[in-house]
Parts: C-alpha cells; structure tokens; sequence
C-alpha cells in the first residue's frame, strides 16, 4: 500500500490547481483542469465533482485515473484506481466540504482516488521517477 509523505501532502494542499487525467475503454485519452482535491488519508485523494462529462464516462468504463499538479511547494504525478460516489458517507464529507469551499458549486459525485504509484515532476536527471 502507498502511503503518502509529509512532503507530498503539504505540495498538493499548496497547489491551486491540478490536472486530473482518464482514459476511455478505446484508450483515447482527456485531461482536465480541476480545482477541488484534497487529501482523504495518507493512501487516498478525494476529487470533487462539479463539471465531468468526458471524464466521468472514462471513469466508469475505466477506473484508472492520474493527477498531477505543480506550484509553489514543488509537484508530483499519483496514479491510481477510482471510485464514484453519489451516496452514502463520502458523498456527505464531499457536500460538506464544498458549502465551505465554494458554496456555490453543487456536487454531482465525489471522487476516491486510492493511490498505486507517486511519481517525480520535478526536473533533471530522473523526471517521471516512480518514488513511492
């Protein structure tokens, strides 16, 4: 089980903004800006759903995902498996934290990430470096 680093949480609470990646059953690919993630343990990000068409479709016919972002403390690619929820506790702990976030914004769906692989951004001699 991947387990998130100090490091690695303060770099994704930092950033502003991340790009959120799927990929259809045919392997055709979409990224998307995203705005609303956070850390939901040290092996899990939750993914806020606002706005996925294309990246919703991907997910439920492919539940293998990436986010990767890059600010002022650094950045990281994670990989994983999702989960959609439109439900139950999650979805709740989702809803909550929007009304505090950006109380305009109405979820469709909160999205788990458990995360398979931390990967290196940074550049230089090893970029893309699987590091956790």
């Amino acid at each position: 089980m991947v387990k998130l680093t100090h490091e690695i949480r303060e770099s994704l609470a930092a950033a502003k903004l991340a790009f959120f990646a799927t990929s259809a059953k045919d392997r055709t690919p979409n990224v998307v800006p995203i705005g609303a993630f956070r850390v939901l343990d040290d092996a899990t990000l939750l993914i806020s759903d606002q706005f996925f068409n294309k990246t919703l479709a991907n997910m439920k016919e492919n539940p293998k995902a990436a986010i990767s972002w890059w600010g002022e403390k650094g950045g990281y690619q994670i990989k994983g498996d999702v989960t959609i929820h439109t439900e139950g506790e999650i979805w709740q702990q989702d809803v909550a934290w929007m009304k505090e976030l950006r109380p305009s914004l109405k979820p469709k769906g909160a999205i788990v990430l458990k995360i398979t692989g931390v990967y290196t951004v940074v550049p230089g001699p090893e970029p893309g470096k699987k590091i956790l």
